[in-house]
């Protein structure tokens, strides 16, 4: 019992700390993305009026006593301000002849803009007039040190219908070239906004395009503050530069890990305090680091919640087991509740002491998991999505509470019932040799159907491939209220409850019915073990003794082996659609997205080039009307694509995808259609489609289908989404002047090479039209890092593990007990002649039958079980991926070593047992 308490607590406080690990991680990611905690500004269009007194941040002055007064107002948790104005202006480009927006930003020289730049070229500081550029600017290729940039902008005196501008002109010189981290950019450009995604990645998709913004950097009170007393003197009704102070927090001391709440209301009440400090001033703060707050408390909640959703099967599993060994401890105790009863002690007085020992058993149990959790907190850390880092484990007092009262709650949950009879047995049957605990409540036969009837009906959906939910929302609707709100009530019990329990019902009905309630399997066993002869009677006869025992022991068994089935099976499968998924997005190995298709073919041709690039091609995209609608085709050189590309043959129809590129190959009038489209438009292979490229019309021929089946009800055409179709690039070269396409690069890599390494070397590459680049392999390792996507996954194939060693400890000792209550029986039969060896396959026949059997039906729901999670997903997701049922290697090894440790469960006790019987008995003989 203990080793089972042991083994679930150490479960079940791993997957917390787990879980607050990788939360307190996104805690520190989501801060890292939000570079200032409070900006305090000026109301949008706020003019200082001297004449009334009335201060405002216009002026450079009380822009700096302002952000001092901040500073130094003492308002706890405070840690630092600062001074930045920024503007967008349109800069003429001395050498490129042409005019573009750059964002020009002052900061002072304390800024902490200046922790995150690297100057890259140039003087080491700035002085009036003088500016950095982003290397990361659009157009920084196109300027050199030394160059003068005249900024023209406006400045408003007077609003109304006959509005008075004035013009100022400021020269900026380019003294050199900075790099710039994250933090420094976002502040220097302002960005301060950020909408936290709780989920960090919903679903494996393309990013988009990434455009860099101008940047130019100048000194604050070197230039910005003498423009902006030029400015402030004009007394203009409102200004297009913004100056802000920035407010840093000390986060540390605001923001806890454990008190998301307290750390809000902190917030909120410096913000409060700041905005009493400048509201005559006519600003007001605003805090960044709330909606933060309040996303790491939904991600925190819905990672625990999601843990221990995944964890629930174990946590049974131990329950149940517990609950068993329990009851087999107890029936070897009878003889001491025998004599206790006859010394004098109550019922109540048992049924306490029993509990007292649970409770003992509870702590020393909770201890001692809280222990090995902590040193396995790197092993449940990494496997879980999170990062493990050198020093202590993050473990909050409420995870140790709750793993006390988690250890405490089960062991009750397992010992009360078998306490409870143990502690109603009549004296003089406590004192008989074979009495068992579980033969005082009768058996009821009503319950096993009820259970098997439910967990056979949801293994024939499985089985089926039939998603009752999906089935219900494409069958045209009803208009009888009360059939409604039936198949509403049995859709819930059969989604959000069946799909769960459904196996445990089926196992545990089963089981009682074939084993418990009738000699059905005691027959079948004896028909399989006629090869061991009267050696095999007799095993199978001793069957008959346990019904309950050992119809626990084969549900226990059955249940552990579809679970192994169920989680591995569904991580293969997962894992499987998430590569596939990155894949088929992303189009091959690497993926490069061009900003212009200007030099597309050069671009191409340097990755190409790359030492680990085995091949290349161009994809264009572009739009198109047809005879039903807007499509969408891919222009590709049809070879190269098929060399390059990744593609699932299942999405080609019609004619084998092979085939469809040759013929396209040949012949630029062709086309591989969406299936949808061609599905309306009774379409087939070698039909014509017209399609209408800006105003010439082009009819091609369709050589092929893409795209998943199309659906056939029109309750469900509605969400029909669109796909590409496939045209030859030959036919893109006809029409590229009456399209507006966009380009990407496919590169497909040489075995072994590492993709995020090539996808740095693109990056390096000095191309103006490469704009974004990624790579599975990255991606990939996105997805295995977040724990709310991997983390479940992951918690399961952890309680995998676990929960087999629960079950084969159980196992081992319910075997062990039961050959203990025999010692007598095995003795006499060692006296009858038998030697160790027939011994041993006596026990092994009547204890392996159960474990057989249990196995094979585990293996076969388990089975239909992974079937079924696959049909559910694919009919409810949207995804043109569809899952697999796949058993990759590393699962297989998993499933066998499940499989070993449930047959040495019950082999290695056996021998032992069997062992010690046959040496006292020889020491006695002797």
């Amino acid at each position: 019992m203990l080793l089972g308490v042991v083994l679930a607590s150490t479960f079940f406080a791993g997957i917390n700390i787990s879980a607050d690990t990788a939360a307190k991680q996104a805690l520190d990611q989501l801060l890292n993305q939000v570079p200032v905690d409070i900006v305090v500004r000026t109301g949008y269009g706020f003019t200082p009026s001297i004449s009334e007194g009335t201060r405002g941040l216009l002026s450079p002055d009380n822009a700096t006593e302002l952000a001092n007064l901040i500073s130094n107002s003492g308002i706890e948790g405070i840690a630092d301000t600062e001074v930045i104005s920024r503007d967008s202006w349109m800069i003429q480009l001395p050498d490129a002849n042409k005019t573009t927006y750059f964002q020009v930003a002052g900061i002072s020289e304390n800024s902490c803009v200046y922790d995150g730049l690297t100057l890259t070229e140039g003087s080491l500081s700035l002085g009036a007039n003088e500016t950095y550029v982003w290397a990361d600017s659009p157009e920084a290729s196109d300027l050199k040190i030394g160059d003068v940039l005249s900024a023209n902008f406006s400045v408003w005196l007077r609003d109304g219908y006959e509005p008075e501008v004035k013009w100022l002109t400021v020269n900026f010189t380019v003294v050199g070239f900075v790099e710039l981290d994250s933090k420094a950019s976002l502040i220097a450009l302002g960005q301060y906004y950020y909408y936290p995604d709780p989920f960090g990645l919903l679903e494996v998709v393309p990013r988009e395009y990434d455009f860099k913004t101008n940047l130019l950097i100048a000194d604050w009170n070197k230039t910005f503050a003498g423009l902006l007393d030029a400015i402030y003197a004009m007394s203009p009704p409102h200004i297009s530069i913004n100056t802000d102070i920035l407010v840093f927090l000390n986060r540390e001391a605001v923001v806890g890990p454990w008190s998301i709440d307290t750390a809000i209301d902190k917030l909120r009440t410096i913000t409060s305090q700041i905005n009493n400090k400048v509201l005559d001033w006519g600003a007001y703060a605003e805090n960044y680091l709330e909606s933060v707050l309040d996303s790491y408390q939904f991600i925190f909640q819905t990672m625990r919640f999601e843990f221990l959703r995944a964890a629930l099967p174990v946590f049974f599993m131990a329950w149940y087991m517990g609950t068993t060994v329990s009851d087999v401890s107890l029936n070897l105790r009878k003889r001491e509740v025998g004599l206790l009863l006859t010394k004098g002690l109550s019922r109540g007085q048992l049924l306490r002491m029993f509990l007292s020992e649970a409770a003992l058993i509870a702590l020393i149990g909770g201890l001692i998991g809280i222990g090995l959790s902590l040193l396995l907190n790197p092993f449940f850390v990494t496997a879980t999505g999170g990062r493990w880092f050198s020093g202590a484990p993050v473990f909050g007092t409420d995870t140790a509470i709750l793993v006390v009262i988690f250890s405490v709650a089960i062991t009750f949950l397992s010992i009360f019932r078998p306490a409870r009879r143990a502690s109603q047995l009549q004296a003089i049957d406590a004192l008989r040799e074979y009495t068992y605990v579980e033969e005082v409540k009768p058996y009821k036969k009503r319950w096993p159907w009820v259970a098997l009837f439910l967990g056979t009906y949801k293994i024939t959906m499985w089985l089926s491939g039939t998603d009752l939910a999906m089935l219900m929302m494409r069958t045209p609707p009803t208009t009888n209220i009360l059939l409604l709100i039936l198949l509403g009530i049995w859709i819930f019990f059969d989604v959000f409850i069946l799909n769960y329990i459904g196996p445990i019902l089926f196992f545990w009905g089963l089981t009682k019915i074939l084993i418990h309630g009738s000699l059905m399997f005691q027959e079948l066993t004896t028909k399989a073990a006629r090869f061991l002869g009267d050696l095999g009677s007799l095993a199978t006869k001793n069957v008959q003794r346990n019904p309950t025992r050992v119809a626990s022991i084969a549900f226990l068994i059955a249940l552990i082996i579809a679970y192994s089935f169920q989680a591995t099976g569904a991580y293969a499968s997962k894992r499987d659609h998430t590569i596939r998924q990155i894949k088929y997005n992303i189009g091959a190995d690497v993926s490069v997205q061009l900003t212009t298709l200007t030099n597309a073919s050069q671009t191409m041709s340097e990755i190409e080039n790359l030492p680990e690039v085995s091949s290349t091609v161009l994809e264009y995209s572009f739009s198109v009307s047809s005879a039903l609608r807007m499509a969408t085709l891919r222009a590709v050189d049809p070879e190269k694509w098929l060399e390059t590309a990744y593609y699932e043959r299942e999405l080609f129809t019609g004619n084998d995808v092979t085939t469809a590129f040759h013929q396209m190959a040949a012949d630029n009038d062709t086309i591989i259609l969406e299936r949808e489209t061609a599905s309306m438009l009774n379409l087939d292979v070698g039909d014509a489609i017209a399609l209408t490229f800006g105003s010439e019309v082009h009819t091609l021929e369709v050589v092929g289908f893409f795209g998943p089946k199309p659906h056939e009800d029109q309750y469900y055409r509605y969400d029909w989404i669109p796909y590409y179709s496939y045209v030859p690039q030959g036919l893109y070269n006809l029409v590229e002047d009456k399209v507006s396409a966009t380009g990407r690069i496919l590169v497909k890599l040489v075995s072994g090479a590492s993709g995020r390494s090539v996808a740095d070397q693109i990056r390096e590459l000095e191309t103006e039209n490469i704009g974004t680049e990624q790579s599975v392999e990255e991606q990939l390792q996105e997805w295995q890092s977040n724990p709310l996507l991997s983390g479940p996954l992951s918690v399961q194939l952890i309680g995998v593990a676990f929960a087999v060693v629960i079950a084969s400890i159980g196992t081992a000792l319910v075997t062990s007990v039961s050959l203990r209550e025999r010692s007598r029986e095995v003795s006499i039969m060692s006296v009858r002649g038998l030697s160790f060896k027939q011994l041993v396959t006596t026990l092994l026949a009547e204890n392996l039958a159960v474990v057989v059997f249990a196995v094979l039906l585990g293996t076969a729901v388990g089975l239909i079980w992974v079937r079924g999670n696959v049909v559910v997903a694919n009919t409810s997701s949207s995804s043109i991926i569809t899952h697999h049922m796949v058993f990759p290697t590393y699962t297989l090894l998993t499933l066998f070593a499940c499989f070993v440790f449930v047959f040495a469960s019950t082999v290695i006790p056996v021998i032992v047992m069997a062992r010690r019987y046959v040496s006292r008995l020889e020491r006695m003989v002797r």
